[in-house]
């Protein structure tokens, strides 16, 4: 009889509790069409809102229209990374040899660096790389510095592998062996005499970027035109036109073309200011699969998706895009590939998929189509994996404090309650994320909007009100 009782009373207090949150919710509503009301016409506006412990809709908007997700589709590469293969994964970029008896010094072979796809690989990580050769005493190498990128594939450029793309937010190339995220600065002066030729200097300093200026000073408005190639005995840059007579300093990022021959190029160059002979060229090839490894810097995934998502890098996504293609097929990374891993995760965690487009890793492609319902049902099978959840939402931005999130909801309820991935595009704003209510209600949200008119700071104004509203009143 107590028993029953008591049962009787904890369905009472859900019933009272779910009809105030019902209607609470139907204030929230009226206030987040008021919201809506603002946008001017020939704006799309999707929204999904719901509640991942009751599974309850808080809100609902064209949820089952596909939509232009920009970088939310980050959320779906990381937490593919996540469930592929774990926080703990290494991503790696290692020196090996075919040399297997180094007591005399000499490497009587090759020395290969290969990539795994460390797309934070720096010239600081190459100098340790070099120096561990110190602690091993090799003073000679008979062979070729080989760079090895050969983990994916080499299509480089995203324009080359997204059909139709002209994508308008340009990256270095994407590749398994990463120097410095495939790129450095040329930067040119003009404050001379008119006619003579420009100034410049390569940042970082590398001494196999050889620059041919034939640019001048000039009297008129005029641009420099630029070209470069990488080359077995260094990296070419050759500088044509010219630049108007100025004070001011241009700056101009160059891509390393051939990544795996101009981070060969590098480690050429660090071996020999340690006085380390090498008799041969750097080169580009495989590493042979009884190599032995000598050294190798790590990354693990957990920090790279934390890096990845909190600052929306587009780079790093491209690169962790392509690292699980890699690990889903066995083979080569491709975007191919990593297509498959994605929706291949999307099916088997019952996420909508009908109207979903994925091309490519980062959002920046206009060719990627998605659903608010896609997004809230991948962020609610990883609200429920208790083994990847805490990874998952840490490597979010935090509203009010950190990443692209930071400058958002600073004096308001919301701050530190919501992790969040944002996406801008031309003409595209979106948030999705987990947001904590002030009566400790947990709700995931996800909006994206796409417009023509006003800018993207006014469609983040309205976003913000409406996860306000969420949070105050539910």
């Amino acid at each position: 009889m107590q028993f029953m009782e008591i049962l009787k009373m904890l369905l009472l207090i859900i019933l009272f509790v779910s009809t105030a949150f019902a209607k609470n919710g139907k204030k929230t509503d009226v206030r987040i069409d008021i919201f809506l009301d603002k946008l001017p016409a020939g704006s799309k506006t999707a929204i999904l809102v719901i509640n991942p412990v009751t599974q309850d809709t808080v809100y609902k908007k064209n949820v089952l229209e596909p939509v232009i997700p920009a970088s939310n589709i980050k959320l779906f590469t990381t937490a593919v990374a996540l469930k592929l293969m774990g926080p703990e994964y290494l991503v790696s970029t290692k020196l090996f040899t075919d040399d297997t008896d180094l007591t005399d010094g000499v490497i009587n072979g090759n020395l290969y660096i290969k990539g795994f796809g460390n797309p934070l690989f720096t010239l600081k990580d190459l100098d340790s790389l070099a120096a561990f050769l110190d602690t091993l005493k090799i003073k000679r190498i008979t062979g070729n510095i080989i760079g090895d990128d050969t983990f994916f594939d080499n299509v480089y450029s995203r324009d080359d592998w997204i059909i139709q793309e002209n994508a308008n937010v340009p990256l270095p190339p994407v590749s398994a062996l990463v120097l410095n995220r495939n790129k450095f600065t040329l930067k040119l002066n003009s404050h001379r005499k008119y006619g003579k030729p420009l100034r410049y200097s390569v940042i970082p300093g590398y001494g196999f970027v050889k620059v041919n200026m034939r640019a001048r000073v000039t009297k008129f408005r005029t641009r420099p035109r630029i070209t470069y190639h990488t080359a077995q005995d260094g990296f070419k840059i050759k500088v044509t036109g010219g630049m108007r007579r100025s004070r001011r300093k241009k700056y101009y990022a160059i891509f390393a073309d051939n990544p795996p021959l101009f981070t060969a190029l590098a480690l050429n160059e660090k071996l020999k200011r340690k006085k380390i002979i090498v008799e041969g060229k750097p080169a580009t090839g495989s590493t042979p699969q009884l190599a032995d490894e000598l050294a190798g810097i790590d990354l693990p995934l957990k920090k790279l998706i934390a890096l990845t998502n909190k600052n929306s890098d587009n780079f790093l996504a491209e690169c962790l895009f392509k690292i699980i293609g890699a690990n889903y097929s066995g083979e080569q990374g491709n975007s191919f590939y990593a297509t498959q891993a994605v929706m291949s995760f999307i099916e088997e965690n019952g996420i909508h998929i009908e109207g979903s487009s994925i091309v490519d890793g980062s959002g920046i492609s206009r060719f990627n189509k998605i659903t608010v319902a896609a997004i809230v049902d991948l962020l609610d099978a990883m609200y429920h994996n208790k083994e990847l959840f805490s990874e998952y939402l840490s490597s979010l931005a935090v509203a009010g404090v950190d990443g692209t999130l930071k400058g958002r909801f600073k004096s308001s309820t919301v701050k530190n309650n919501f992790y969040g991935k944002t996406g801008t595009l031309n003409g595209v704003s979106a948030i999705s994320g987990y947001l904590k209510t002030r009566k400790g209600n947990d709700l995931i949200v996800s909006i994206i909007m796409e417009f023509n008119r006003k800018g993207a700071n006014y469609y983040r104004n309205i976003q913000d009100e409406i996860i306000e509203e969420l949070a105050e009143n539910l």
